[in-house]
């Protein structure tokens, strides 16, 4: 794919994200990934990768260093509460041989008995499978995000979606300790052309300090890779609505919410300081970049400005993205890097 999605604003000329060497994950750097699926920037400031192709999941330093490993089968998001517990979305055996779907909960500092850790026993500190989607081989986990308070969220995802009661893709919302509270009933599962249709998930991510989030997804059958919720609360209503909706006259211009921007959303990430958003596409080689109020901003680029020697076709299926100390993390999954940008204007 040579650049953004079609209809978007050209980049501008004199401020563009440039690539920061070397990647993470090339023989220099002493990693090998191996299909990594996510990155997380942990509220210890401390990266975690979901080295899915490894079947492992891997704490860095900022420098890119590796200081602990651990493994998890098909690990695929990560998310992080404020208390350092890490959860895992990732596969697990069942005694019968069944392969499914869970959540793990690692107590990398803490646990419930009040025995405290380091980071650099990740490979031995206690872990609890949290969740199983025991009766349901197909059904597997693409997104975690901790909301205020330490409930969170869980994008699910299943190739049976004709249930109206449980379909396989759908939105989990589980309480600090774990227990399922409800599935969102503010989305709706199924082929549609509206603004809350949900198919295919492939990631969810609040918004820091706030019970917004926004839902990436393949965009088949379904108009809007990317949704933004806002939590709202009254007398008369407690959940979630989308932050931009195209029945509203004023929305209908709104960068965030054109039709089919999207090919295969994968991944958000937050700029905390200006509110901005990034958007990686798998499909179309991508990262999209818009502010808080979903216009488009002229920083957001495509396969061709991320072509260089070591990666002449540029990226190749990017599926996750983080953001921290203005520099800009993509994991080029196709590549098996993390590659690191920042805007020519903060080079100096």
């Amino acid at each position: 794919m040579e650049d953004i999605p079609s209809g978007g604003n050209q980049l501008s000329q004199d401020t563009v994200f440039v690539e920061i060497y070397p990647p993470w994950g090339m023989l220099s750097s002493g990693i090998q990934f191996n299909e990594p699926r996510a990155i997380l920037v942990g509220n210890d400031e401390l990266f975690y990768v979901a080295d899915y192709g490894n079947d492992r999941v891997l704490i860095l330093n900022a420098g890119g260093q590796v200081l602990a490993a651990r493994s998890f089968r098909k690990p695929t998001a990560l998310a992080q509460d404020t208390r350092l517990d890490l959860l895992v979305a990732a596969e697990v055996q069942r005694p019968n041989g069944d392969i499914v779907g869970a959540i793990m909960r690692v107590h990398i500092v803490r646990d419930r008995q009040g025995n405290y850790y380091r980071h650099e026993q990740f490979a031995t500190v206690p872990v609890e499978t949290v969740w199983t989607e025991s009766a349901w081989r197909d059904r597997r986990f693409t997104g975690l995000t901790v909301l205020p308070g330490n409930q969170y969220l869980a994008a699910r995802v299943g190739p049976n979606n004709s249930s109206f009661i449980d379909p396989d893709a759908r939105i989990l919302l589980f309480n600090p300790g774990d227990t399922l509270i409800t599935p969102l009933g503010d989305l709706v599962t199924g082929v549609g052309s509206g603004i809350l249709y949900i198919n295919k998930p492939t990631s969810i991510t609040a918004t820091p300090g706030k019970r917004d989030f926004v839902l990436t997804q393949r965009s088949e059958g379904v108009a809007y890779g990317a949704i933004w919720m806002t939590y709202q609360k009254t007398p008369e209503f407690d959940g979630w609505l989308p932050k931009f909706n195209p029945e509203r006259p004023e929305d209908r211009d709104i960068d965030f919410i054109r039709p089919n921007r999207f090919a295969e959303a994968a991944a958000v990430a937050f700029d905390k300081l200006k509110g901005d958003v990034f958007i990686v596409d798998a499909q179309l080689d991508s990262v999209v970049k818009f502010d808080s109020r979903g216009r488009f901003r002229r920083e957001s680029f495509g396969d061709r400005l991320a072509r260089t020697p070591d990666f002449p076709d540029g990226f190749r299926q990017p599926r996750g993205v983080a953001f921290s100390k203005k520099t800009l993390y993509v994991v080029d999954t196709g590549h098996n890097v993390v590659r690191l940008f920042r805007l020519s204007t903060d080079l100096y």
